[in-house]
């Protein structure tokens, strides 16, 4: 564990699924002992790629996976809001193209009509959801804690993007018909009083579209602590069962899950990949070499999408 004066920001916590304070360690702690409070919260930021450091436990009543002790929750929001990233919104442009083929694929499957509904992308970064959300004809807006990132997504798509997270009393009840979780859930402290205040902000019948890294998935299960989403900003780790007893906990009604596949540039694919297995880093420079550092990679690394309906 970290150093005695450091251990004070660090905090124990409940299963998030079931709230039983009952768990085994499934991984130790992996701090180093000189690490700063500084340094704990530069991990938190879009484009992390900061190794699993933190105790992994096991809930003991439902199987849930997640950290134990962990940083404290406004120590994590101050390093989001701090963080500024220009290598994750060099990535917009792929980011908006999957995201559009996402909304075209769910909309249609739901035999939904966007025009005119009201939809709210928390966690948005640097925008790309909320843009092609509002290129389907949703009436889209963000919320985001990084205060360079919400200023990214004004400033570059003219989009409406709040800065700060979600709190009860942010938006009025009943406030939208889709709210959205790219990528957010497993990093947020506390899950299940977010979504308990999304239940409340959705008009009745309204959706909840929720993706998150699923440790069930086979890529997952084959590579171990060597897959990628095993990361010290993920808080929770999730497989379908337990993301739907977290939904349906809060009020939700899974409709269906199924696999995320994201498009990003090969070369920032490879790039990520290298910082945890560091062979790969050869291959980056093989592809750049050939300039196709930059050509569009569509994978799926455990990446699942869940679509839920507010009771």
């Amino acid at each position: 564990m970290v150093a005695s004066e450091i251990k004070k920001a660090f905090v124990d916590v409940a299963c998030p699924v079931c709230d039983s304070p009952q768990s085994k360690e499934v991984r130790s702690s992996q701090y180093p002992e000189n690490i700063s409070l500084e340094e704990l919260q530069s991990v938190y930021c879009a484009s992390s790629d900061h190794t699993l450091l933190d105790r992994v436990v096991s809930c003991q009543s439902c199987g849930m996976v997640y950290l134990s002790p962990r940083l404290d929750a406004c120590l994590i929001q101050g390093g989001y809001e701090a963080v500024e990233d220009p290598v994750f919104v060099a990535q917009n442009p792929q980011r908006i193209q999957t995201f559009t083929k996402s909304i075209a694929a769910i909309t249609r499957r739901l035999g939904y009509q966007p025009k005119g509904k009201k939809l709210l992308d928390i966690g948005c970064a640097g925008g790309a959801f909320p843009v092609a959300a509002r290129t389907a004809g949703f009436d889209a807006q963000g919320i985001e804690p990084s205060r360079w990132l919400s200023d990214y997504g004004r400033r570059t798509y003219n989009i409406d993007i709040r800065q700060g997270i979600l709190e009860r009393d942010t938006f009025p009840k009943n406030s939208f018909d889709v709210i959205s979780l790219w990528d957010v859930i497993e990093h947020v402290p506390e899950p299940h009083e977010i979504l308990t205040t999304i239940h409340g902000l959705l008009r009745p019948q309204g959706y909840l579209w929720v993706n998150y890294p699923d440790i069930g998935s086979v890529v997952a299960k084959v590579l171990g602590w060597k897959w990628p989403f095993w990361l010290s900003v993920h808080l929770h780790y999730y497989v379908r069962a337990t993301m739907q007893r977290q939904l349906e906990r809060a009020g939700f009604e899974v409709q269906y899950i199924e696999p995320h596949w994201q498009q990003l540039q090969f070369g920032y694919v490879l790039q990520r990949a290298s910082a945890l297995v560091p062979p790969v880093k050869a291959l980056e420079r093989l592809v750049t070499s050939f300039g196709l550092g930059s050509a569009p990679f569509t994978y799926n690394m455990g990446q699942t999408l869940v679509i839920a309906r507010r009771k």
